[in-house]
């Protein structure tokens, strides 16, 4: 039975889910706004206009080409569910079973949640923890695990965020990215190996920009304006270019901001350890949420992650856990006024 866990300190009220290690709700006292898209049962987290919204998403996030690895010289064949890719995990996501409450507190909660070898695929039977502590004006999100055998760890949080109340769409926010470059994605959404300057491109998010200026219900202007950036002939037509939904590359494992939101009032700063984050502007969005219906673009998530398919890449950090090794990775979500 799935179970729903509120904490609270003097600036929020989150509430988490059970199932999927779900962030189902973020409510910021001081401005009376829930920040966060959620979803009135676990039924409902489980359709496929979900899109994956407030889970802790894992054995490994986002895609892995091919559907293929080879770790230790043995080669382990996944689930294809994104095209010829593997999408978090496959076939099991880990933001698609029951966690085990292990601490609850008025500002703390632990899950733990433990994979079998071989589940989805994936070597190795590894134990996880996915801990939410509220800590003056950050919730911060801890993911841990190890494992008996080496295998693959990138864990993130999914949640869309909308700082209005309206939640009806996020083109009126905006988006700063720190990140000098970004991973190319090719035809079937995915970061290739190759990366750009985002200098000089509508990639360049070094500054605030409004993602309405940027981001179309089609993302017309964005695909004209980019798709002169592919070198070679490999990629000749814009539908190469998927908006701003792109993996930004920081290639460090150093705590720092990843990106910032913004509206006229509140300001979400998200800082981690993981070396890249991964934005998608919510386009696949069709569902009855908690608190009315969202449709496409309705909210914005930024997924602090290893680069996509990092372990099939040489020059990207690999997603790697070792055997015994006990691996920890922090996400921190900041509020504060505008």
């Amino acid at each position: 039975m799935s179970k729903m866990i509120e904490i609270e300190n003097e600036k929020f009220i989150v509430k988490l889910l059970s199932f999927g290690a779900i962030l189902h709700s973020f409510y910021v006292k001081e401005f009376d706004t829930d920040i966060v898209l959620g979803l009135d049962s676990k039924e409902k987290y489980l359709e496929k206009g979900s899109a994956s919204m407030g889970k802790s998403v894992g054995r490994c996030a986002n895609r892995i080409g091919n559907a293929e690895f080879t770790l230790n010289g043995v080669k382990y064949k996944l689930l294809a569910n994104n095209g010829p890719n593997c999408l978090h995990n496959g076939e099991v996501s880990f933001g698609d079973r029951e966690w085990t409450i292990k601490e609850n507190s008025n500002t703390k909660v632990i899950f733990t949640y433990e994979s079998s070898d071989m589940e989805s695929g994936f070597p190795g039977n590894i134990k996880v923890e996915a801990s939410y502590e509220l800590n003056g004006d950050e919730l911060i999100v801890t993911y841990e695990g190890i494992s008996d055998k080496d295998t693959i760890f990138n864990i993130t949080n999914h949640a869309y965020f909308n700082l209005n109340k309206d939640k009806k769409d996020i083109f009126n926010l905006e988006l700063e990215i720190p990140a000098t470059h970004v991973n190319l994605n090719d035809e079937n959404g995915m970061a290739m190996e190759k990366t750009v300057d985002v200098k000089n491109t509508l990639f360049d998010f070094r500054e605030f920009k409004k993602i309405g200026n940027v981001v179309n219900e089609n993302g017309v202007e964005l695909n004209q304006y980019c798709k002169n950036l592919y070198v070679g002939d490999e990629i000749k037509d814009n539908k190469y270019i998927d908006n701003i939904d792109n993996n930004y590359v920081y290639e460090n494992n150093s705590e720092k901001v990843l990106c910032r939101l913004k509206n006229d009032k509140m300001k979400l700063e998200i800082i981690s350890d993981l070396p890249g984050v991964q934005i998608y502007t919510g386009k696949s969005i069709s569902i009855d949420g908690k608190d009315g219906y969202y449709s496409r673009y309705a909210g914005i998530a930024m997924e602090p992650q290893f680069c996509p398919n990092a372990i099939n890449y040489s020059q990207f950090i690999k997603p790697i856990i070792k055997a015994g090794e006990r691996v920890k990775h922090i996400i921190k979500y900041k509020i504060s006024a505008n």
